[in-house]
């Protein structure tokens, strides 16, 4: 008898069509920090980081190198903040898109998923090995479901 798969099948995700103001509010609602985003056919193109759209707000000087620790030079107050997120509410979430760092499949092995979540990963994209269709989302939440006692699903 097959072990029931660790990712999760009924996954939230982005049209790359989508505007940034949709993927926010689906964001929130589903309490998730990225999504995948795929084309026309369900073939992932990449993920929504809310890292990314961070930047966004960041002085240019605060993503140099590492970074600056100090933006005492940059004043922005919340409601600056929001005017700059108003001005992308709008934007495409394919302008926002990062390649992911890793890209399981159906015949990946749980230890494989158990290493990349150790690494820090939170949201795992699972694709059909042949056609790069998203088929999943693995999370951490996904894995430790999966290994109590009874299993995930």
């Amino acid at each position: 008898m097959n072990a029931p798969p660790i990712y999760d099948t009924d996954f939230s995700k982005l049209d790359a069509n989508e505007t940034v103001g949709e993927a926010l509010r689906r964001m929130l609602a589903d309490r998730v920090s990225d999504l995948p985003v795929v084309d026309g056919a369900g073939k992932l193109i990449g993920m929504f980081k809310l890292e990314e759209l961070y930047a966004s707000l960041l002085p240019k000087a605060a993503l140099i190198g590492h970074g600056m620790a100090d933006l005492s030079f940059a004043s922005e107050t919340l409601e600056e903040l929001r005017e700059k997120m108003d001005e992308i509410d709008d934007r495409p979430v394919h302008e926002f898109v990062v390649v992911p760092r890793h890209v399981v499949h159906e015949d990946t092995t749980p230890l494989e998923i158990v290493l990349l979540l150790h690494q820090g990963e939170n949201n795992v994209p699972v694709a059909d090995r042949a056609s790069g269709r998203l088929i999943g989302m693995v999370s951490a939440r996904d894995l430790l479901a999966a290994l109590l006692p009874g299993g995930k699903r």
